[in-house]
């Protein structure tokens, strides 16, 4: 009986172990005007996962809807010239082809996202992910396809009316990127995106959207 305890205490503590040492892997890379954007190493990638976080003060509904939006990919990334819905199934699942361009003497890129929308029922959390996909659109042999891709926003909104936004990234590029651009990509752009999403979330052409499959507390739905 003497062992029973102290074997009861290591045990839990090991169980405890992974979910320790996630929070840990997180690596902050920029904190400005409420934004973080964090890092972290990937098993299998060379290429580290990227978390971006801030807060809105407004609808859920608002950010939803800027983020469905293939028009302003354009404004939230500045890298992508243009998105084209394909293969819409519904208005929560469909496939998104994206070309981002470059800069010189990088070649282009082009990348089929398979988007899933769904909302938690408990949470009312809105979770947008976008994930590549091969086939579906001819390469072109002037771009290079990115088919190892994720991209995840996770929405949840308070009871003081404000959203908590959470984004994660995980791309490979699909060739050579030079370290300067690279550091760009990973920690600037996902910046300035999330600085933009919050400006789309108060212009008129989202700030009133409604959205059938967007449930939330009166004061951000």
């Amino acid at each position: 009986m003497s062992l029973t305890r102290p074997l009861l205490v290591l045990l839990m503590l090991l169980m405890m172990l992974p979910a320790a040492s996630e929070e840990q892997a997180w690596q902050i890379e920029k904190e400005q005007d409420g934004i973080r954007i964090s890092s972290r190493a990937v098993d299998g990638w060379t290429i580290r996962e990227i978390r971006g976080e801030a807060r809105y003060t407004g609808r859920l509904s608002s950010l939803v809807a800027a983020i469905n939006d293939p028009a302003a990919s354009p404004e939230l990334n500045e890298f992508v010239v243009e998105s084209i819905v394909q293969n819409r199934e519904r208005d929560t699942r469909y496939q998104l082809y994206t070309l981002t361009k470059m800069p010189w003497p990088l070649a282009d890129r082009d990348v089929l996202m398979q988007r899933e929308i769904a909302q938690d029922p408990t949470t009312l959390a809105v979770i947008v992910t976008d994930t590549a996909v091969t086939g579906g659109v001819p390469e072109k042999k002037d771009l290079v396809r990115i088919t190892r891709s994720r991209q995840q926003w996770t929405l949840t909104p308070a009871a003081d009316g404000s959203v908590a936004i959470e984004l994660r990234m995980l791309t490979d590029p699909n060739g050579p990127i030079p370290a300067s651009l690279l550091n760009k990509l990973s920690i600037s752009t996902p910046f300035k995106t999330l600085v933009k999403l919050k400006e789309l979330g108060q212009n008129p052409r989202y700030a009133l959207a409604q959205l059938p499959f967007v449930k939330g507390p009166a004061a951000s739905r």
